[in-house]
């Protein structure tokens, strides 16, 4: 039987995020973007007749919604929005990880400052399910402050501590990529102007499909 190289292209990226049912937040503007990329997306939230902060999260089955999918796109200020939203992250990171979906995390600076060592203590608790972790400018700041760590040094800090296989940011003022990960460092310019979850939904969007290796990780990264 004649074998034959399968091409992927973004159309064949599944992305499955959870977040507010306002759609306000930084899970669903990553899956909308991923969206209009070409990535076939699916939003999972409360239903609308439920509060977010108690709805029943024991009702999603996350190994159906995960089963199949590339990224599961979460953000940390969901678990800020109380505990069963806590409690359906969490449960979305272990059945997604079962099935064989990556985990997104995207950390921002929460609207309270102070619920940043919350949420980032969260992230610590489960970062080894995770596949790729990123953090805005301000959270690199504050992060930064917390962990008494040079933001120079943090992502390749965080990547080492915690074996995460990609840690990054996006510098929008200097349309600068910065990546850790396991087979070295990247630090590269788009060309474009981008906002940074413009710049992730590029990323998990064609990382998949990438060639293995740091050069595959850079191709992604400007694409």
């Amino acid at each position: 039987m004649e074998n034959r190289l399968i091409i992927m292209s973004i159309s064949d990226i599944k992305v499955v995020a959870f977040g507010k049912p306002s759609r306000v937040d930084n899970a669903y503007a990553v899956l909308s973007e991923s969206k209009s990329l070409g990535a076939q997306t699916k939003f999972l939230t409360c239903k609308g007749d439920e509060s977010f902060s108690t709805f029943d999260h024991g009702a999603i089955n996350w190994r159906e919604l995960t089963n199949g999918i590339h990224w599961l796109v979460n953000s940390a200020e969901t678990i800020l929005c109380g505990d069963s939203p806590k409690y359906a992250l969490g449960a979305g990171m272990t059945f997604g990880e079962l099935e064989g979906a990556r985990m997104v995390m995207i950390v921002d600076l929460p609207d309270n400052p102070k619920d940043i060592a919350k949420s980032w203590g969260f992230i610590i608790s489960r970062i080894r399910q995770i596949h790729i972790l990123f953090l805005t400018s301000e959270a690199l700041d504050a992060i930064s402050e917390l962990e008494q760590i040079p933001v120079n040094d943090l992502l390749k800090q965080i990547r080492n501590r915690g074996m995460i296989p990609h840690v990054c940011s996006y510098l929008k003022r200097q349309n600068r990529v910065l990546v850790e990960h396991s087979l070295g460092s990247i630090d590269v310019v788009t060309e474009e102007d981008l906002e940074p979850l413009e710049w992730l939904s590029r990323f998990i969007c064609n990382l998949p499909f990438s060639e293995s290796g740091n050069s595959g990780v850079k191709t992604a990264c400007l694409s």
